[in-house]
C-alpha cells in the first residue's frame, strides 16, 4: 500500500489499494457504518451496488457517484444521489434517525442530484498532476484505455471503504483483507 498523502480525522486518502494496481493512485474515502448521519446514508446507499470481484461493489450513477473538485491545492469529494433514492433509502429507517439525517440532503446539484456526504484535503498539485485521471481540470492528465480514449469523462472511479468504526487507511484494507469491510466504486465526474 502506497499512501501518498491524506488525513486520517478526514477518512480521505490519495492511495494505491488493491484491488489497484500497486502504483495506481485513487482518491480513497473511509465510512464508517455507525457514523453521523451523512456517513450512514452513503453505506445505505451502498446496498444499491452491484458486486464484482469478490468484496468489491459497482454502483450506477443514478443511484450515488461521486464529483471532484479541486480548488488551489484542496481536494474535494462529493457524493450524490438523486433525491428519490435518497427518500428511498431513508424509508427504511425510523423516524429518529430520518430526523437526523434531514439536513444530509440539503445541498443540490444540477437540480437533479442531492449531496450526501462531502469531504476534503490538502494535497500537493504538482506532485500528483501527473497521475492520469487523479485529479480533475484541463492542466491534468485524463484517465485513457489501451486505445487512447478518454474513460468515464477523464476520471478514475473514487473507492469507497465502508467498517464499523473510526479507522485508519491501513486498518480499513486489514479489514477489507479480513472479509469484514468491503470496496464500493463510485463514479466520478
Amino acid at each position: 500500500m502506497n499512501i501518498v498523502c491524506g488525513d486520517d480525522s478526514a477518512r480521505m486518502w490519495i492511495a494505491a489499494v488493491p484491488p489497484a494496481a500497486p502504483d495506481e493512485l485513487n482518491i480513497v474515502l473511509g465510512l464508517d457504518t455507525r457514523g453521523g448521519p451523512d456517513e450512514r446514508v452513503a453505506c445505505d446507499l451502498f446496498g444499491y451496488g452491484h458486486e464484482g470481484e469478490e468484496g468489491v461493489f459497482y454502483l450506477l450513477p443514478d443511484d450515488l457517484r461521486a464529483t471532484v473538485e479541486l480548488t488551489g491545492s484542496r481536494l474535494g469529494v462529493r457524493l450524490v444521489t438523486r433525491p428519490q433514492r435518497m427518500a428511498e433509502s431513508l424509508v427504511e429507517h425510523g423516524v429518529e434517525f430520518r430526523r437526523s439525517a434531514a439536513d444530509v440532503a440539503n445541498e443540490t446539484i444540477d437540480g437533479s442530484q442531492v449531496t450526501v456526504l462531502y469531504r476534503e484535503i490538502d494535497i500537493d498539485v504538482d506532485a500528483l498532476a501527473a497521475y492520469p485521471g487523479l485529479l480533475p481540470g484541463p492542466d491534468h492528465c485524463p484517465a485513457m484505455t489501451e486505445d487512447g480514449e478518454v474513460v468515464g469523462g477523464g476520471l478514475r472511479p473514487v473507492l469507497c471503504l465502508d467498517h464499523a468504526g473510526p479507522a485508519t487507511l491501513p486498518e480499513l484494507l486489514d479489514s477489507y483483507r479480513a472479509g469484514e469491510g468491503s470496496i464500493i466504486v463510485l463514479g466520478a465526474d
